[in-house]
């Protein structure tokens, strides 16, 4: 039997995100988005598509990508490992794509959410190089490995919170959210 769904967007940033800097502390990259109660039913698939850029100082930093249900003390919904950056670059991009699917509903529910992020180099890659070739990271429940649906209420208003954590405090370096979309894929 066919299945008719639609694909919407549902909300999305109209200004970029406030920068991320001199900090090790986990930090919200955009405001948070408010996921209505009940709204991440059974089957719900909801797509999470961010882009950005980055600048360090001297001595390479690590960067964490995380995403939270409940602000920045919230349950961990995926993350990536440290990723090793470059020192001494300025506004590269990065980009990710998380896909959150609910498993199950209600006041303990469960939402696997996994996704890739992007870590671009300073400088324009060149093809059968390693000159300026990016970093490509899984993000899991786990940081890497080890796939896991997590546990949440679904049945309240819940800010769902993109992250992003430095290794090193520093103002040279330097994270910014500069667009978001949040699709429901049906």
């Amino acid at each position: 039997m066919s299945r008719q769904y639609w694909s919407e967007t549902i909300t999305w940033a109209t200004a970029s995100g406030t920068p991320v800097t001199n900090t090790t502390t986990e930090t919200i990259i955009f405001p948070n988005i408010t996921i209505p109660a009940n709204y991440m039913q059974d089957g719900r698939n909801v797509r999470l598509r961010a882009f950005g850029q980055w600048s360090t100082g001297t001595g390479p930093p690590t960067l964490i990508f995380g995403l939270r249900w409940g602000g920045v003390a919230g349950t961990l919904l995926c993350k990536t490992a440290a990723c090793t950056l470059v020192a001494s670059v300025t506004a590269a991009a990065w980009d990710l794509d998380i896909l959150l699917s609910t498993r199950t509903n209600g006041s303990s529910g469960t939402i696997m959410a996994n996704g890739v992020a992007s870590v671009f180099a300073g400088v324009a890659g060149t093809v059968a190089s390693a000159t300026g070739e990016g970093l490509l990271t899984p993000m899991t429940n786990g940081g890497v490995l080890t796939p896991a649906a997590a546990t949440c209420d679904l049945t309240v208003d819940t800010a769902l919170s993109l992250t992003a954590t430095w290794s090193a405090s520093s103002t040279s370096h330097t994270l910014t959210g500069l667009n978001y979309t949040l699709e429901s894929m049906n």
